[in-house]
């Protein structure tokens, strides 16, 4: 009883001190210098049936991590898993052999984890498929009007389309080609910068660039369009090496020149004839990263990472951390200043860039932020197929005490890995639109998911 009491104490004043199922963040592993084994330790039975622990033993060996589970023999060297039942808990561990280290420990709930997420919403489920050949990897939905049909925007890899859903059925209405040699689509926002009345879209491509032996970097462009009627129109030429985004309906731009390594202050844009420069600092936001922050009000804001959002108060402590799920898609490669050499027992690498992932959709309100759970997961190496749902949820938490954490609700499984949404209301129904793919790299088939629920 003495050593289980300890065990929970220690636990206790670790980072992820409660994990949901086998998906346990890895990072920490980085950390690890000795050899790169792994032992696996279990009072848990069945656990070589449960094809979740089988997919974190992947997730291990695609570390480099040589895994012992079920082999005979016992390594005094490398790391040990401990998965042991502790009262109606599994208690994990990931620690050295000599337990000196520790490098991740954390409780699964039993209960918890074999029950599934319920689904809140009693909506009925429609699964649309895209026009042949047309794989979107962002969508904005343009704000309601008086049409019968909704109108929404989709970025590809090479396109800007403006699309129609009416009946069921979604149809490109127009569309406009990049002409930037091997684009990639890095984010799509929707807002105002103008007294017009149309609706104005910010694009961000980029482009990987091979750096003569020295690894890659990716180039930014981004441009301006606008809808008018039935049409996309090009409102600004590109400009290179500089981000922007709509931010609570006002256009920012922050440089991006990611070859230099520089990642300027986030500032209020100004579009100036054909060109698209910088205005003055964001204030409170000057030193934040265009595409991870999500204001709230002037005191709050969410901050959105690889596997985590945090509520910020500016100048103050961030708020406990909601965690999401590792989305790593889309990313822009930067050149480190000085390479690192990694060394196996085999062979020797350069690893000359970093990536920098490219944070998920939040659509935060007051008191309120919708956004996805990854918990879907993909196939393994042939030997299992892609398994769970990736969850729409809502977070809200208590203006009153911040500090309290978030609430969550679920809003709806997906069976496929999602990619990106948007919300919409047209007269009295709103539109939740869910873009998923088969494949969790996005190479799969695309489909759009819509879930109407009456407003009133």
């Amino acid at each position: 009883m003495k050593r289980v009491l300890a065990f929970l104490v220690f636990l206790f004043v670790l980072p992820n001190a409660l994990a949901e199922g086998y998906d346990l963040p890895l990072d920490s592993l980085s950390e690890w210098t000795g050899k790169k084994a792994i032992s696996v330790v279990s009072n848990v039975p069945d656990l070589d049936k449960d094809t979740e622990f089988l997919a974190l033993l992947g997730r291990l060996s695609v570390r480099g991590f040589d895994v012992n589970f079920g082999r005979s023999g016992f390594s005094d060297e490398g790391l040990v898993l401990e998965v042991l039942e502790v009262n109606d808990k599994i208690a994990i561990s990931i620690k050295s052999a000599d337990s000196q280290k520790y490098l991740l420990s954390t409780f699964v709930d039993q209960a918890q984890q074999a029950t599934s997420v319920t689904d809140f919403s009693t909506s009925p489920q429609r699964i649309l498929p895209l026009p042949a050949g047309f794989n979107p990897e962002r969508v904005e939905a343009l704000p309601g009007s008086a049409r019968a049909d909704s109108r929404l925007i989709f970025l590809s890899n090479a396109t800007l389309a403006l699309g129609s859903l009416k009946d069921g059925n979604i149809q490109v209405i127009d569309k406009l080609q990049s002409d930037i040699k091997n684009s990639k689509a890095i984010y799509l926002s929707i807002g105002q910068s103008d007294s017009d009345p149309n609706p104005e879209i910010a694009v961000v491509w980029g482009q990987d660039r091979d750096i003569s032996g020295k690894g890659q970097y990716t180039k930014i462009y981004s441009q301006l369009f606008e809808v008018s009627g039935e049409e996309l129109r090009e409102e600004t030429e590109k400009t290179e090496n500089v981000a922007i985004r709509f931010i609570n309906n006002q256009l920012h731009v922050q440089r991006y020149e990611l070859l230099a390594g520089d990642i300027g202050k986030l500032m209020v844009a100004s579009v100036k004839g054909s060109g698209i420069g910088a205005g003055e600092e964001s204030s409170s936001l000057s030193d934040r990263e265009i595409f991870s922050v999500f204001p709230i009000d002037d005191a709050t804001r969410i901050s959105v990472a690889e596997s985590y959002l945090e509520l910020q108060s500016p100048g103050g402590k961030p708020f406990p951390r909601l965690e999401l799920g590792r989305v790593s898609l889309p990313r822009v490669a930067m050149p480190l200043k000085e390479r690192k050499i990694v060394t196996t027992p085999d062979y020797a690498y350069s690893v000359n860039e970093q990536y920098l992932s490219i944070p998920r959709k939040v659509m935060a309100e007051e008191g309120e932020v919708i956004t996805f759970l990854r918990k879907r997961r993909g196939a393994f190496a042939g030997l299992t197929s892609a398994s769970g749902s990736d969850v729409m949820v809502s977070a809200s938490w208590d203006r009153s005490s911040p500090g309290a954490g978030f609430s969550i609700t679920p809003i709806r499984e997906i069976n496929s890995f999602v990619i990106d949404f948007s919300y919409v209301i047209t007269g009295d129904e709103s539109i939740l639109v869910v873009l998923a793919n088969e494949e969790s790299d996005s190479q799969g088939a695309s489909h759009i998911y819509i879930y109407s629920v009456p407003s009133g």
